[in-house]
């Protein structure tokens, strides 16, 4: 009958109401928030009565058993581990590996394992687990492989797979029939002979949500043709942010050149910090994906997703896409998906390269309130280098793409960032009085700051953005005497301004970045330095290179558009490019032939600008022997046999001060014998490798401006009679100067040569010309001084 149903439900319903839902929804949450007070409560108190009791000194290994395993059971992993190491009780090995495995400190954990090597099935699966996490693959599925049976069992087979990626041995043409037609329809190597591999198919699609998050999906194939391209593909490097990013692999896989596919299992990954030895940085990581047997005619092929939780500034994107690579590119696609609301700047670098005809105008679409822009490119030739050729971003077509619209926006982003981080705290006060005390001009003062920051502050080469954007604080920098682009920065520019001084930090693209465009706000910098006023002027300060004197700047930080923060707004300035004679290599060389023709000599070399800070590196952290060693090697251009008597190093440690080497030498022979007659080697040269090509496809680039000055002054016995010398040249073209003197003072020779660069680059337009001098010129200098020997009768 029905009415009985009815009464049988409606007792079970108001059974289940008066245990859960006849009372209100809050005074549930209420009951269930006091039982976890009481739960919490009652967890103290049992530890508070266990370390009551193991202070009276009866019963211990019990008892920090058992406190360990309270503490475990709730999650308190590090006091765990420090009661389980004041125990002997049996089960103890297990609890204290597995609570080192559950606090990352897998070295621990493993020499625990590895004492006890048997156990239940949640002690092996933590031992596998460790063995993975150490890279011993082989020895986690030798473990996992003990788990029988148990609720551990089909998690160690789980393992099991990921490792070895258990999958029946397949045809390509069988796994994925697109796949099979993109690689049967590939080019052959002899169509491609200067490429090392070929890259098939690139499709990439990046997603911007209304929610300001992004997934990048990236799918690559790659054709390996030879041992260049084997070297160069057999592992993909992908970097990211652990701080907002995360990496999932869809799959991987070696495809054989008879059409196996050889999966990835997780013994082929890595997920490695970038800069292990510097916690500040630890969120800036790599994702490695190891191919297996990758031979000649292989094809390699991945599938990748990054999320990231959140876009630059919370809402703003910034991309670039270089449309050429290091090798043929034989398809490629490019996708950008984002909210229709959002402005989408484009950008196109490099239009005179693309001589091969791509399309950098997007195809758009609107669809369900997103706009979709896709760019298809084919039959992308490889960049082939050439010497003294321009960086790629200078000659590589490329698009820039940015959701800013002003500067200002980049300005408040960023400086929010930052601004906080410019605090002086005790200890970074008393160093600025330490540093500064008895000098009495804001230089003196100024250079003793820099100086600190760049010789005592290590430097981390981390690019700006790959551990985020955020500097640290200055107070943090200054205790760990360690610290990227940014983070010097903002040390140097605090330590500044407590010592009185203006300066502000400076975003920069370095000469292998993209240069900042002032019609195109966007974030495309990868380096941060510094500025100050001083006497009204503003320099430019790059602490991290540890040899640069002040004053002066690294060759890649010169001739760049860069962003300045201000307290009160941004200004967009450029770096200097520094003249010839500020880039100077100077070599003096006094050398006496004595009558048996045997020379002894002396030379100084005299640096300053970016020759300075290469010399002062080098003798800076080159081991004294090997300095010997390079200076012996170096004299037997002079001499065949030279000896090296002593060198000497000046102002090494004081930046101040330009570096200084002299060496002294002596030597069996110098002059080369033509019966009566010597010759002299050559003393004048210019090196004309440089124009070794008849045409160029890219301009010759020399990235600076210098000067190489040479004094050699070489004193002669009396018996020798000098029958020709070569007479002075001095020549001028738009791109150098070119002097070289000869002078005779009595028993001596005095021959000067002085080269000075005027323009850092030669386009190809130019070059034909440019070779024509440069070879002119080094046939005109090849002459020799020439003597005649008197010989007694």
């Amino acid at each position: 009958m029905p009415k009985p149903k009815i009464l049988h439900f409606g007792l079970s319903f108001c059974v289940l109401i008066f245990f859960s839902g006849c009372m209100p929804r809050a005074d549930l949450l209420k009951e269930a928030r006091d039982y976890a007070a009481q739960s919490q409560s009652y967890y103290q108190r049992a530890v508070k009565e266990y370390k009551n009791l193991i202070s009276k000194g009866d019963n211990l290994d019990k008892l920090h058993f058992e406190l360990g395993k309270l503490y475990y059971a709730h999650g308190d992993y590090a006091p765990a581990r420090d009661e389980f190491r004041k125990t002997n009780e049996a089960g103890t090995n297990k609890f204290l590996a597995i609570s080192y495995y559950r606090l990352a400190n897998f070295t621990d954990a493993l020499e625990i394992f590895n004492r006890q090597e048997e156990g239940d099935g949640e002690y092996l699966y933590y031992y596998g687990l460790t063995c993975e996490k150490l890279n011993l693959f082989d020895k986690a599925l030798e473990v996992y492989r003990k788990i029988k049976d148990g609720a551990f069992s089909p998690l160690a087979s789980e393992r099991i797979n990921g490792i070895e990626r258990q999958v029946k041995q397949r045809h390509i043409k069988d796994a994925d029939s697109k796949m099979n037609e993109i690689i049967t329809n590939a080019p052959q190597a002899q169509d491609y002979p200067q490429a090392g591999a070929l890259i098939l198919y690139c499709d990439e699609k990046i997603e911007v949500t209304p929610q300001n998050t992004q997934v990048a999906y990236l799918h690559y194939v790659i054709k390996i043709l030879n041992p260049r391209g084997k070297e160069e593909f057999s592992e993909a490097h992908i970097d990211y942010d652990s701080t907002d990013e995360k990496v999932e692999l869809e799959y991987a896989r070696t495809i054989k050149p008879d059409g196996a596919v050889r999966e990835v299992g997780t013994r082929h990954i890595r997920d490695v910090s970038k800069y292990l030895n510097f916690p500040l940085y630890s969120n800036a990581r790599v994702f490695i994906i190891s191919f297996p047997e990758v031979a000649e005619g292989s094809v390699v092929e991945y599938k990748v997703r990054i999320y990231s939780s959140q876009l630059i500034n919370k809402k703003d994107i910034v991309l670039s896409y270089p449309i050429q690579a290091a090798e043929p590119i034989i398809k490629a696609n490019f996708t950008l998906t984002l909210p229709k609301e959002k402005k989408l700047l484009i950008k196109e670098l490099n239009s005179g390269y693309n001589n091969f005809g791509a399309e950098l105008k997007p195809q758009v679409q609107e669809k369900d309130g997103r706009l979709i822009y896709s760019w298809r490119f084919k039959n992308i030739p490889q960049i082939l280098p050439e010497s003294n050729m321009p960086p790629q971003v200078e000659i590589n077509p490329a698009l820039l793409i940015s959701t800013f619209s002003n500067w200002q926006d980049i300005y408040n982003w960023w400086w929010g960032l930052a601004r906080d981080k410019i605090q002086v705290n005790e200890a970074i006060k008393q160093k600025v009085k330490e540093l500064t005390r008895g000098k009495a001009s804001d230089e003196d003062r100024l250079r003793a700051i820099y100086n600190f920051c760049a010789k005592d502050i290590r430097y981390v080469a981390v690019e700006y953005g790959q551990a985020g954007y955020e500097p640290h604080p200055a107070g943090d920098i200054f205790k760990n005497k360690y610290g990227d682009c940014k983070d010097q920065a903002i040390l140097l520019v605090t330590m500044l301004k407590e010592a009185g001084l203006s300066a502000w930090p400076v975003l920069i693209g370095t000469k292998n970045y993209y240069n900042l465009n002032e019609d195109f706000p966007s974030t495309l910098f990868n380096h941060c330095i510094a500025a100050v006023s001083l006497g009204g002027e503003i320099i430019f300060m790059d602490p991290t290179a540890e040899t640069c004197s002040f004053g002066d700047l690294p060759g890649d930080d010169q001739d760049r558009k860069v962003l300045f923060f201000k307290k009160n707004g941004y200004e967009i300035k450029t770096t200097p490019l520094y003249s010839g004679r500020h880039n100077l290599m100077k070599q003096e060389l006094k050398l006496k032939i004595a009558p048996d023709e045997s020379i002894a000599a002396e030379k100084d070399i005299f640096t300053s600008g970016v020759y300075q800070q290469a010399q002062r590196r080098w003798l800076l952290y080159t081991p004294p022997e090997l300095i010997r060693d390079a200076l012996e090697e170096r004299i037997q251009g002079v001499s065949i046999g030279a000896k090296l008597d002593k060198y000497n190093i000046d102002n090494l440690d004081d930046l101040n001060k330009p570096v200084t080497l002299r060496y002294e030498f002596k030597g069996p022979e110098y002059l080369t014998a033509a019966g009566i007659f010597r010759i002299m080697p050559q003393l004048a040269g210019l090196d004309t490798a440089l124009v070794a090509k008849d045409k160029r496809k890219y301009p010759l680039d020399f990235g600076i401006l210098d000067t190489k000055e040479t004094i050699f002054e070489v004193e002669i016995p009396p018996q020798f009679i000098v029958k020709y010398i070569p007479s002075s040249i001095i020549e001028e073209n738009p791109w150098l100067r070119y002097e070289a003197g000869y002078e005779r003072r009595n028993n001596k020779i005095v021959f000067r040569e002085n080269v000075e660069l005027k323009k850092n680059r030669v386009s190809q337009a130019d070059y034909a010309d440019f070779k024509k001098f440069v070879e002119g010129l080094a046939k005109r200098i090849k002459e020799r001084i020439i003597f005649e020997r008197a010989f007694k009768g």
